[in-house]
């Protein structure tokens, strides 16, 4: 997930997503288009370039335009896949969590905070014994909801990838 100091793109509602993929685009475009200027107009100046950006009507600049823009909506493509997978996955587990205990959301709860998180300190946090933890994350294992790995004398707990 990217986290930008005070943003986090996983809490966005679908418009501002959109926006955004737009937004990206068009400064991709732009880039896109400055950098492979050269290629085409070797000799034109910048100003020149950019009165020249939306016309049409010669080959080299339409070969320009149309690769810019291709490129620019691939991009804003990936992103988009990327933005609604992860509200995808975000929807799967609250309708996942439905079915559990309320001890096992409180520890899914936990570790979708915390991202990721060591056994002892969720054990900690929660004030359980090791062993109900240890229960707990062994069946939530089991269904595949979180991984654990070793991580010395304890587990590295996270939700799982699938």
């Amino acid at each position: 997930m990217i986290k930008i100091k005070g943003f986090n793109l996983k809490k966005l509602d679908n418009v501002t997503k959109i926006i955004f993929i737009l937004l990206v685009s068009a400064i991709v475009y732009l880039a896109v288009f400055l950098i492979i200027k050269p290629i085409f107009y070797p000799k034109s100046n910048f100003i020149a370039g950019m009165m020249g950006m939306m016309n049409f009507s010669t080959g080299n600049f339409i070969t320009l335009n149309m690769t810019s823009l291709i490129i620019a909506i691939v991009f804003g493509f990936f992103i988009s896949l990327y933005l609604f997978k992860i509200e995808a996955k975000s929807e799967e587990l609250k309708i996942i969590k439905k079915v559990l205990s309320e001890d096992e959301k409180m520890i899914l709860n936990e570790i979708e905070k915390a991202g990721e998180i060591t056994q002892d300190s969720l054990r900690f946090r929660l004030e359980w014994s090791k062993a109900k933890i240890s229960t707990i994350l062994t069946n939530l294992d089991k269904i595949n909801l979180i991984q654990r790995e070793r991580q010395g004398k304890t587990y590295k707990v996270f939700l799982s990838k699938k």
